[in-house]
């Protein structure tokens, strides 16, 4: 009897003794100096790299020179402001990003609650879409996530990373994101994980690393900030300056409050017979009608953008399907809606660079955004091409080639319709608007498409962007220095 008094009071001892995830994350912010900390503003310089437009499909993201960055976050409010002075790192640029940058290029985003917008100039332009995501980066901050944490219900478990015991506390955040914090023995957060949609990758991974935490003002902030998106880094940051509750007030503009969705537009414009252009946007795709089918070039951005431009080609051609979805390259921006094609039964043409990429994506997990694909398990179909590829019935001819030596994407692929003498491209050439001043430096991405029109010997009267608006051959001759 006695021996069993003595097992259930060491039981109850170290039941009591067990630290709860609360315990851990209250002596956490004690030791971090997040329990009275309001607002937070850091600054510093480092680099940032481009999600999604990396020169190959597994490759890092381009880089870019943070010349300096400052980011302030009121934790009261749910709201932030980041601001990055960006300027060109390599040189010849390589990959996408809007490369080369020309001096100095200012971003400052912006969110508060559910409102989001960026200011590239001196009045506010709206960006709704990016309220959840810059939302939720407010509380992955360092002290954020400890916050955030203590309010949503924590879970905790011990780990052994490279030898040291840490804890790492793991917790739902809008009813929607799982998120975990690594915390090391000094009770200081050193990484910080969840996962957030994206039309490419699924549930793409986000990863921010901290450390080298230093004193500032009685607050322990990180000196070193690393964050990687898609298994590479978006971030590197070497802080110097920390102000910990100094005046970070953002109220939201009246215009953004008001603006709402936009919905999205697909603007018709017959180019040729047979042809047209689908613009609205952005992005744009293009439209060519075969005998018993049609072929889209271009599934940009996301599925909303797809769904708008099939249902326009549908109304075009109700009686022929999209048999062909011609990607011109794996750039997030221009493979986002790509799925939505998929679903519908098209057959994706591509680089073959591109194929075991996009494999490996369409099977990652897509629980935080479901799309139609994941929806109905439709087999993804492929067809690849190098240098050269050709879509004809016998009446119409496509031809698909391969832009050489292109730095913008080692699989760039433009299409040219040689009856109707046009071609379409992205990204090499985007037509700025009608009356605008020559660019202060000639890109070379651009040259680079006029020589590979002159080494194909392609007849082209007429260029169709992806981005910009339908002009003669001449626009790019005089864009370049050879009008004459």
């Amino acid at each position: 009897m006695q021996k069993k008094h003595w097992s259930l009071f060491a039981f109850l001892f170290l039941v009591g003794c067990a630290r709860s995830p609360q315990d851990v994350l209250n002596d956490s912010s004690a030791a971090m100096g997040a329990t009275n900390l309001k607002t937070i503003q850091y600054s510093g310089s480092g680099f940032a790299l481009a999600l999604g437009q990396s020169f190959r499909p597994g490759e890092a993201w381009p880089k870019f020179n943070a010349k300096s960055y400052t980011r302030m976050v009121n934790y009261e409010t749910a709201s932030s402001q980041e601001e990055l002075i960006r300027t060109q790192y390599e040189n010849p640029p390589r990959g996408g990003g809007v490369q080369p940058v020309i001096g100095e290029q200012r971003q400052v985003f912006f969110v508060s609650g559910n409102y989001a917008w960026n200011r590239p100039g001196d009045e506010p332009v709206p960006a709704p879409a990016a309220a959840e995501e810059r939302g939720l980066h407010v509380w992955l901050t360092p002290h954020g996530v400890i916050k955030s944490a203590l309010s949503n219900s924590p879970t905790m478990a011990s780990q052994t990373v490279d030898g040291r015991s840490v804890t790492v506390v793991s917790f739902t955040l809008q009813e929607r994101f799982s998120v975990s914090a690594t915390i090391n023995s000094q009770n200081l957060v050193e990484k910080v994980e969840t996962r957030i949609p994206n039309p490419v990758l699924g549930d793409m991974p986000v990863e921010i690393s901290y450390s080298d935490y230093r004193d500032f003002s009685g607050v322990q902030f990180p000196a070193r900030i690393v964050q990687r998106q898609g298994g590479h880094p978006t971030l590197e940051i070497t802080v110097s300056s920390v102000q910990p509750n100094s005046a970070v007030d953002m109220e939201t503009p009246e215009s953004v409050r008001t603006a709402g969705v936009t919905p999205v537009r697909v603007e018709t414009q017959r180019i040729a017979e047979g042809v047209w252009f689908l613009a609205g946007g952005s992005h744009h795709s293009v439209a060519v009608e075969f005998q018993d089918h049609v072929v889209v070039v271009e599934g940009p951005q996301n599925e909303e953008r797809s769904e708008a431009v099939i249902a326009e080609v549908k109304k075009l051609l109700p009686d022929k399907p999209i048999r062909y979805l011609v990607n011109t390259h794996h750039h997030f921006d221009h493979s986002g809606g790509i799925r939505t094609y998929v679903a519908e039964g098209a057959t994706i043409i591509t680089h073959e660079i591109n194929k075991p990429f996009y494999e490996q994506a369409f099977r990652a997990p897509r629980t935080l955004s479901p799309d139609r694909l994941s929806q109905s398990n439709v087999p993804a179909k492929f067809e690849t091409m190098t240098d050269k590829h050709v879509l004809t019935d016998g009446t119409r001819t496509m031809e698909l080639h391969l832009t050489q030596g292109s730095g913008h994407n080692a699989g760039l692929i433009m299409a040219y319709l040689p009856r109707e003498r046009i071609l379409i491209e992205a990204d090499s050439f985007s037509p700025p608007p009608p009356g605008a001043p020559p660019p202060a430096v000639i890109s070379t991405y651009s040259v680079n498409l006029y020589e590979n029109i002159e080494r194909l010997r392609l007849a082209v009267q007429r260029i169709v962007p992806i981005h910009g608006r339908v002009v003669p051959l001449a626009d790019l001759r005089r864009v370049i220095g050879r009008a004459s």
